[in-house]
């Protein structure tokens, strides 16, 4: 057993957020949308920061 997070994803950048290590779809959330990265090493802390921060801002209330 090993500890995951979803992240929300361009559905554009997906499918070379999955070519890196640690990351896989996002079986159980709507798949065009989210990855999700294994936190157990094999994914870079780089490109966890990174979808982090993309994920924010993807789900973020909009200000009107």
């Amino acid at each position: 057993m090993i500890d995951i997070v979803n992240f929300k994803c361009d559905k554009v950048m997906v499918g070379s957020a999955l070519g890196n290590n640690g990351f896989y779809p996002a079986y159980h959330m709507n798949k065009e949308n989210w990855i999700t990265a294994a936190l157990d090493g094999s994914a870079s802390e780089e490109n966890i920061k990174f979808f982090l921060d993309l994920s924010f801002e993807l789900t973020a209330p909009k200000i009107k």
